[in-house]
């Protein structure tokens, strides 16, 4: 299996609770098409960074060249946007896909649930309730051990993370 068989099989569960989520929030939700303002350059794991590799490789060399430009201009947006538009959507890494939804994590320390929010979505006070919140644990989980055997098929760290602006390049000369 090559690394987007191995994520998509991560991604199948979470698309159809994206899916679910965002249905239940779809008068708050602003995010669509062109929406780009949390589309910044970050950093991925190596199983991730993978799966992007692989993603822009397919990409027509007219965008790859794109990618390149955007790279040299140096700033804090994705490098994979082209026109704010992600160049490789359908293999976006999970912190792309789950953008702009409320997101909750568990703090079992504090026994508590952390809620993140885009707030062009969500005002400051709106009251979340579990049943409409999309719980990342299990799937961070889930994508860490992944990487962690991953990682260990290509000897590497699986702690390492990896700058979106380092998978682009470099490109094959004349690309």
């Amino acid at each position: 299996m090559t690394c987007i068989q191995d994520y998509h099989q991560l991604l199948a569960p979470l698309d159809t609770e994206i899916a679910r989520i965002g249905e239940m929030h779809a008068a708050a939700l602003s995010c669509g098409p062109g929406c780009a303002h949390c589309c910044l350059a970050f950093s991925v794991l190596p199983i991730e960074a993978a799966c992007l590799r692989e993603a822009i490789a397919a990409l027509p060399s007219a965008s790859q060249k794109r990618l390149r430009r955007n790279l040299a201009e140096g700033d804090n947006r994705c490098p994979l946007l082209i026109d704010d538009l992600c160049s490789v959507y359908v293999n976006r890494p999970i912190i792309c896909r789950t953008q702009g939804l409320p997101l909750a994590y568990v703090d079992t320390e504090r026994q508590a649930i952390e809620v993140s929010a885009c707030p062009l979505n969500f005002p400051d006070d709106y009251a979340f309730i579990p049943e409409k919140l999309l719980f990342m644990d299990p799937f961070n989980e889930r994508l860490a051990e992944l990487n962690r055997a991953w990682c260990h098929k290509q000897g590497l760290p699986p702690d390492q993370r990896i700058p979106l602006r380092e998978i682009i390049g470099p490109f094959p000369p004349g690309a």
